[in-house]
């Protein structure tokens, strides 16, 4: 069911940041997406990666950012720095921006950079994999519907480590102090944690994880997923932001 029926149609750009094949098109974005915007929305998937991001000059109502296995620390590979262009045009155009993970420390890695800066990223001392409950530290747009805590899936190993400048902080676990930041002023977010991740798919990718070997203190609340997902999670903040890109129009 459509959330926003009663909002204009937007054109939604996804930018798929994912580096396993079995990943690109970012499906669980394209399908979140899909069932909180508009009725009549246009979701369209561009791979940064690929070197295949959409002309400055394009139109483009809200963009989503995609979390990678792509370290945040490494900025060398030769996408990066037309993405990281690419990125901080849109936050200078106050393009509506979500970013997820990876996308959510894009973000604080370009504001960093637009204020003269050195990003404030950093490896974590403890990764986050798993489902793990998110305590929100003020009431913000983007989680209205949400209490003062939720669950949701969470797979990093690096974070951002101070609220980047022009920002304000809205959520925080035990071990992340920064799960998620606003820009004043702009219809633009970042998210450490992975709402679009439903039962399924998140345990798949924990069980891999697991398989790997990672630290058993990293691994967070496995096989708990029935218990803990709550898709509402995912919807009212997509809803949200959609909303709030609908606003800017």
């Amino acid at each position: 069911m459509k959330m926003n029926q009663d909002m204009k149609p937007l054109k939604i750009l996804i930018i798929d940041n994912n580096r396993e094949e079995n990943c690109f098109g970012s499906k669980e974005l394209v399908d979140l997406a899909m069932k909180t915007a508009p009725t009549g929305s246009e979701v369209i998937v561009r791979r940064a990666p690929d070197l295949d991001l959409p002309h400055l000059d394009h139109d483009v109502d809200a963009m989503v950012i995609s979390g990678s296995i792509t370290s945040c620390l490494e900025t060398a590979e030769s996408w990066i720095k037309p993405y990281d262009h690419f990125i901080t045009e849109h936050i200078k155009k106050s393009t509506p921006i979500l970013g997820v993970c990876y996308g959510h420390q894009t973000i604080a890695r370009c504001l960093e950079r637009i204020n003269g800066r050195e990003p404030k990223l950093r490896t974590a001392e403890n990764a986050e994999l798993g489902w793990k409950k998110v305590q929100v530290t003020e009431k913000v747009n983007l989680l209205e519907g949400l209490g003062e805590h939720f669950y949701t899936y969470h797979s990093h190993y690096e974070e951002v480590y101070e609220i980047p400048p022009g920002a304000k902080k809205f959520a925080e676990t035990d071990h992340c102090q920064l799960q998620g930041f606003e820009v004043h002023g702009k219809p633009i977010f970042g998210i450490q944690f992975h709402p679009e991740y439903a039962v399924e798919d998140a345990e798949e990718s924990l069980a891999r994880k697991i398989k790997r070997g990672v630290r058993s203190d990293w691994i967070l609340n496995a096989g708990k997923g029935e218990e803990l997902y709550d898709e509402n999670v995912g919807k009212v903040i997509f809803g949200n932001f959609f909303r709030i890109a609908n606003s800017q129009r």
